[in-house]
């Protein structure tokens, strides 16, 4: 998101005490847009960096020479914030700091000599402060009886000047010209937020049930980025002056055109003598050009009588005003007050010459002595220039601390240039002169809002009356220092605004003098408070949404990373407009001050809306000097109190967070905590502020903070391309899955698509073939086993996968199709035929066993291949040219677990094939129906009664193992028999699962009734200490079996078996299932990652089944309603873990950094077929795997947790199985279904933060 304005400055106003302020709002950590410019004189352009810190007077500017020493030597003797005790900010009275240099100060100088000034020009017989008899009122002069009533003559030095002055203009033709740097920022910014505008419309708002919020937010964000807009305005143009003409006559003057008298109005209330004296001071000694006049006037409000006394000794260019009764309701104190003078000055009727200048100072704003002769030339530009306004800036403000951004560099020297080019008057209420037949026109200063100074620029507009700026700091005040003071400040400036805007009368909306643009820009300034009222909370607001509910407001895409990035970079070049890097951290107080002013913004907003229903506002002075001294209490901080604790409180929790989750490290709650330092940074300034210091701890405080916030910056760049979820093609991963079945595939293979060339002729294990005294027969093809068992094949394995392969297809079909077409469609047929062609071959009638029983039984080869003898040696599966051993098992002796196995993957198989093959369909299913016949007449296991030989060091490989087959004298026929690892520990669940397709191939109900038998004798025999362990292979199929017989009948029981153990694998069980530190779920029994992609294929089917009813189960204690998203996000939090997404890629071929030392005969062994593959030249070479089998998982790093180490040899890290992949094909087919590419994942990132671990799904209560 990006980072917005809360208030731009064109409708500021400043009185009393303060520059203007732009506030703005921040929407990505790290990136603020203040307004700026290049182009303007910088009060820090001439120093270095020492200097700036060592607070030298930020108004100084070498190009006034000689002119600055003045205001130079007033700073020198104010101000030494940052000598001495570093954070001892004293209290010391305003009567001491000001005249007697205050704490640790300098010596004074010059106009700052320790004594109070005595009068400029003493009356003559009249002692200093001489008792007098009070007056009820004092009043001035009018100026008729002071100035002439004609125009005067053009002075003859000017004349002179040359051909193009010979002739006064009468009207102003402005000087400007396009900035080209800032046209092209402006361009820039315009096509970057265009398309960040795009993409988040577009890309960004998936958001699921959070949607609403996210609408919000980017509401939000358009809202802000519109001040942005009106900011760049400022920067495309630059103000082209015509030098000033220097008086030959009189050097260090200036030239003008008439003889100007200028009435200095100083108002004031209740400020003490020794301010306003220094003001007025300054005014008096301060040059003029030649044949121009002052008259000074102090506009005491307060009616104190010293100010009286004092300035009845200064002369007649000094005069005091006083004594006028206030009106009942009245609005604006300062307005009335010199409303009350300029009414005496200027008598209502009498026509007022253009050579009368009227100037303000606030009561604070003391002038340089070069301020009348670089500011009164302007006005000889044109009879219309009505008035000409320069910067402010203040002796009392650290400007390495500057927090509330007093001295607000982005609107003097960027802002105001910006208008000055266009011609938009600002005014801001100090350190200005107005041409008093202006003014008058204007209705003098007005009275109707507390922004006197934001109403005049616009009433002077209205007029057609020009404004011209000076840039550069010739006078110099005092900021409000107290944070009460701040507050009130700014909130005056925003009722201020909204008292204007809200007004039928006076609102710029229905100025019929103003043009669209001028209206839009007075209004801009209440749309900004509007802005930053919402702006800055709602991205506060943000990121604790994200820490304790996990809810981000967008979807994190590679799109928005794009977008993202471009709009970042495009504001940040708005943001470092300026013409001095000196500039950047003062710039940076914007966005301070807007975060801690932010409330007082929306109290402002608050009242000025009330007061629209009747309820008053009131005019609140800035106090200055001693009265500012107030304690700061809670009242005042209670809302920065509670943004920083949240803030800080939800940074450690988000760290705790971060630091135990299950979804890596790099998350958007880690973009969120990112975004958290961001925001807290200015609340703890304020606090230091208050109750810490306000020296040197503060000034590398702010330091600190400036560097932390870039650092934000920088770091949310970074981690938004790390956060976003990368794209897979899951339809691409599902072929390769197939592949990798391909080359594990043996017998002959002539004629099959997609065979390795590592893989082709000649080919492996081409001459099989059953017990011969059995006259069996060719038992070629199948699939090797691979992991321990190497090249050996196992029946129930290979009817396991082949009945996994068929549920995905049948489940996920579309995902087999993604492309169009029927290419991968077909290549799963090819994998399942392959498959159930050589499973048809293991099963061979059993005519004696027939007999006695009356009804068919059969022979089941179980295995081929001595696993003893293979082991002993590794070489190329087509090097091993010998006949193997095929064992082989009697249904007749109870095999009921092996029978129901091939039963399953036979109907599942058939159910692929029946639209396309009936023969084929009909052929598997009258097996299928036989041998699970033959299960259920002879119930047991088929290795539970099995004899083999002890001696053939069968150590068994598998960690759950609960029945061992008793050792007994060997028989030659079961020697390299792996019995023991690949041990069948129950029968009732193979039968179950085995009726459950049954149901689903035919539709009879007895089988279904059937399901329900096994169903329950599970549950009644020891079987189910094992489905305690939530495992899902080949030997324990009670939760496969319940997962499709809720798809069949949706009965309760067994949803409630499904969501039992979807529960223990989302929110670990116990001893059982635990997650990595980057995520993945593992069981402990069985830590392989194909146990976890069992599961989450099993989570895919089950969310597919709730999600069409929302799922309105109450299964006991477990609700399972809306949780279908949870179990989709889950199973593709897993999948993307074994490809790469927070670590390496345990896919072989795919990701980074996948395995390449696979403990794989026929991968490892050399290309080169005359090459001999031994141990030594293919398992314990440290080489890679000259060959890749594409498609395949890796065992993974078991309990090791993350920690993996491709290593081939004495591990079992890198083993490979077609089992293995039996549950990931089926997630890749479900993820590939799925609507997008990205296949909703975005929205998977939503509702994980530190109140929502899925609590609802996790809580139970049995």
């Amino acid at each position: 998101m990006a980072d917005q304005h809360a208030r731009t400055p064109s409708a500021e106003s400043y009185e009393s005490g303060s520059g203007p302020s732009s506030s703005q709002a921040s929407t990505l950590p790290g990136h603020t847009y203040p307004n700026q410019h290049t182009g303007a004189r910088s009060a820090y352009d001439e120093y270095g960096h020492d200097d700036l810190d060592s607070r030298q007077p930020s108004f100084i500017n070498k190009k006034g020479g000689d002119n600055v020493g003045t205001l130079a030597r007033l700073v020198e003797a104010l101000e030494d914030y940052e000598g001495g005790d570093g954070d001892a900010y004293s209290d010391i009275s305003a009567d001491q700091s000001l005249l007697s240099g205050g704490h640790k100060r300098r010596p004074s100088s010059a106009l700052l000599d320790s004594e109070f000034p005595m009068p400029h020009k003493p009356r003559k017989g009249l002692p200093f402060f001489e008792e007098e008899e009070e007056e009820e009122a004092y009043c001035a002069a009018p100026f008729n009886m002071n100035a002439p009533d004609v125009e005067a003559p053009l002075p003859s030095s000017y004349a002179e000047g040359g051909d193009d002055n010979t002739v006064l203009p009468t009207k102003f033709r402005r000087g400007r010209k396009f900035s080209l740097y800032g046209c092209l920022v402006t361009f820039i910014y315009l096509c970057a937020f265009g398309f960040y505008l795009f993409v988040r419309c577009a890309k960004t708002l998936d958001l699921g049930d959070y949607v609403w919020y996210g609408v919000i937010v980017l509401v939000v964000e358009i809202a802000g980025a519109t001040t942005t807009l009106v900011w760049c305005m400022n920067i495309i143009m630059d103000p082209v002056h015509e030098p000033l003409r220097m008086d030959p006559d009189n050097p260090g003057l200036t030239l003008v055109a008439r003889p100007y008298h200028v009435r200095v109005l100083i108002p004031c209330y209740n400020e003490s003598l020794e301010i306003v004296g220094k003001t007025a001071m300054a005014a008096l000694d301060a040059m003029l050009p030649a044949s121009c006049d002052r008259t000074v006037y102090i506009c005491d409000d307060g009616k104190d009588a010293t100010k009286r006394k004092w300035a009845r000794q200064m002369g007649s260019d000094l005069v005091y005003v006083s004594g006028r009764k206030r009106k009942p309701g009245e609005m604006n104190g300062k307005s009335c007050n010199l409303n009350n003078c300029l009414s005496q000055i200027y008598p209502e009727g009498v026509p007022i010459p253009p050579h009368e200048l009227v100037c303000i100072f606030d009561a604070d704003q003391v002038a340089n002595v070069d301020f009348f002769v670089k500011m009164i030339p302007l006005f000889d530009a044109g009879d219309d220039i009505g008035m000409v306004l320069s910067p402010q800036c203040f002796h009392n403000v650290n400007v390495g601390a500057d927090i509330f951004n007093h001295c607000n560099i982005n609107f003097w020297e960027y802002a105001q240039h910006g208008y000055d080019a266009f011609g938009f008057i600002s005014c801001t209420g100090t350190n200005f002169l107005t041409r008093s037949a202006a003014f008058e026109q204007a209705g003098w200063s007005p009275e109707y809002t507390l922004t006197e100074d934001y109403a005049l620029g616009m009433e002077l507009t209205k007029r057609k009356w020009y404004c011209r700026y000076v840039e550069e700091y010739l006078a110099i005040g005092e900021a409000p220092e107290q944070v009460r003071n701040c507050f009130q400040q700014r909130s005056r400036w925003c009722k201020g605004h909204f008292q204007i805007v809200l007004n039928n009368e006076h609102s710029p909306l229905f100025q019929k003098d103003l043009s669209w643009f001028q209206r839009l820009m007075y209004c801009s300034g209440v749309w900004a408070y509007i802005v930053g009222a919402i702006t800055t909370p709602m991205f506060i607001i943000i990121p604790l949404v994200t820490v304790w509910a996990g809810v981000f407001p967008i979807v994190v895409s590679w799109w928005a990373a794009v977008a993202l990035t471009a709009f970042i970079i495009a504001q940040t070049l708005v943001t470092s407009y300026c013409r001095n890097r000196k500039h950047l951290k003062p710039l940076w107080f914007n966005s301070v001050s807007n975060n801690i002013l932010w409330f007082t913004f929306v109290k402002g907003c608050w009242r000025a809306v009330g007061a629209s229903f009747g309820k008053s506002i009131t005019f609140k002075t800035t106090l200055k000097g001693s009265n500012m001294l107030m304690k700061n209490g809670l009242g005042d901080l209670w809302m920065p109190c509670v943004c920083f604790l949240g803030l800080l409180a939800s940074l450690g929790f988000g760290l705790h967070k971060v630091i135990t989750q299950q979804q890596g490290i790099i998350t958007t709650l880690t973009l969120s905590l990112v975004w958290i330092v961001y925001s807290i940074i200015p609340q703890y300034l304020l606090l230091h502020y208050t109750w810490v210091g306000r020296g040197t701890t503060l000034r590398y405080a702010c330091q600190i903070g400036f560097w932390v916030s870039s650092l934000c910056a920088l770091c949310a760049i970074i981690l938004l391309w790390l956060v976003y979820p990368k794209t897979y093609d899951y339809h691409q991963m599902l072929g390769n899955s197939h592949q990798f079945y391909r080359s594990q595939w043996v017998g002959a293979l002539d004629g099959q698509d997609g065979i390795p060339k590592w893989r082709t002729s000649p080919y492996a294990f081409t001459k099989e073939v059953g017990p011969t005294r059995l006259n069996w027969g060719d038992i070629t093809g199948g699939v090797m086993e691979g992991a321990d068992a190497g090249t050996v094949k196992i029946t129930p394995t290979i009817a396991w996968t082949t009945s996994m392969l068929a549920w995905g297809m049948l489940s996920f079909g579309s995902g087999y199709n993604k492309s169009g077409t029927d290419d991968l469609w077909n290549q799963g047929k090819a994998t399942l035929k392959w498959n159930t062609d050589y499973l048809l071959k293991t099963i061979k009638d059993d005519p004696d066993s027939s007999a006695l029983s009356t009804k068919p039984e059969f022979f089941i080869v179980y295995q081929v291949g001595n696993q003893t003898e293979e082991k002993a040696v590794w070489t190329r599966p087509e090097d091993d040219t010998g006949p193997r051993p095929a064992y082989y098992v009697t249904t007749y002796n109870g095999t009921s677990d092996l029978a129901g196995q091939l039963s399953a993957a036979f109907s599942a198989t058939a159910m692929v094939f029946q639209s396309t093959d009936q023969a084929y369909y009909d052929r598997l299913m009258n097996i299928s129906t036989l041998l699970y016949d033959a299960g259920t007449r002879r119930r047991g296991s088929y290795t539970r009664g099995h004899i083999y030989p002890c001696a053939t060091n069968l150590a068994s490989t598998s960690v759950v193992q609960t029945a061992v087959p008793e050792c007994l004298p060997g028989d030659e026929l079961f020697k390299g028999a792996m019995l023991a690892t690949f041990n069948s520990t129950s029968w009732a669940d193979d039968l179950t699962w085995a009726a459950a397709w049954l149901n689903v191939a035919t539709g009879d109900p007895a089988y279904l009734s059937d399901a329900y038998r096994w169903y329950n004798q599970h549950y009644v025999s020891t079987e189910t200490v094992s489905d305690k362990q939530y495992i899902s292979d080949w030997n324990q199929l009670i939760y496969p079996a319940s997962l499709l017989l809720a798809n069949i009948t949706n009965d309760n029981t067994f949803h409630y078996s499904v969501q039992l153990y979807l529960r223990n694998w989302l929110c670990t069980s116990g001893n059982n299932i635990e997650y990595t530190g980057l995520g993945r779920a593992f069981n402990r029994n069985d830590p392989s990652l194909a146990q976890g992609m069992n599961s989450a294929f099993m989570a895919l089917l089950y969310a597919q089944l709730i999600e069409p009813s929302e799922a309105n189960i109450e299964a006991g204690t477990l609700v399972n309603e809306g949780y279908a998203k949870r179990y989709k996000c889950w199973a593709q939090s897993q999948a993307r873990y074994i490809l790469g997404d927070v670590t390496r890629s345990f896919y072989v071929g795919f990701g980074k950094n996948f395995p390449t030392h696979l403990n794989d005969r026929a991968s490892s062994c050399p290309n080169d077929r005359d090459v001999p593959c031994s141990f030594l030249n293919a398992y314990f070479t440290p080489n890679a795997n000259p060959n890749i089998p594409t498609g395949a998982l890796v065992y993974g790093a078991g309990l090791n947790g993350d920690y993996f180490v491709d290593q081939r040899s004495g591990s079992n890290v890198t083993w490979v199985s077609h089992t293995y992949n039996a549950g990931l094909t089926g997630v890749f087919a479900g993820l590939s279904q799925m609507a997008s590419g990205n296949t909703g994942y975005d929205q998977c990132l939503q509702g994980y933060g530190v109140l929502s671990k899925t609590i609802s799904l996790c809580k139970t209560t049995s």
